[in-house]
Formats: structure tokens, sequence, C-alpha cells
């Protein structure tokens, strides 16, 4: 598998939503975590 294979398809899974996460998507919720730890946030919670 070639690096921009293997980028490819983190992209891909990390873009997927997810039922666990309420159809946010993990790159979603980790940028939110990200911007609460900085003292901001995004967007809104749905």
């Amino acid at each position: 598998m070639t690096e921009l294979e293997l980028k490819q398809l983190c992209d891909q899974l990390n873009n997927t939503p997810r039922k666990c996460l309420g159809w946010r998507t993990p790159a979603e919720v980790f940028r939110e975590k990200m911007m609460e730890e900085m003292g901001g946030c995004p967007y809104r919670r749905r």
C-alpha cells in the first residue's frame, strides 16, 4: 500500500459519519474537541 493510498483510506474513514457520534464524522468530533481545548467552538451542537 502506498503512502497516498493510506492517506486516502484515512481521509475516507475520518470523513464517514458515525451513528455513535450522532451522525457526525470523527474529523468533526476531533475538531470540536480541539477547539474546546483552545477556548472556542467551531459550530453549535445540534
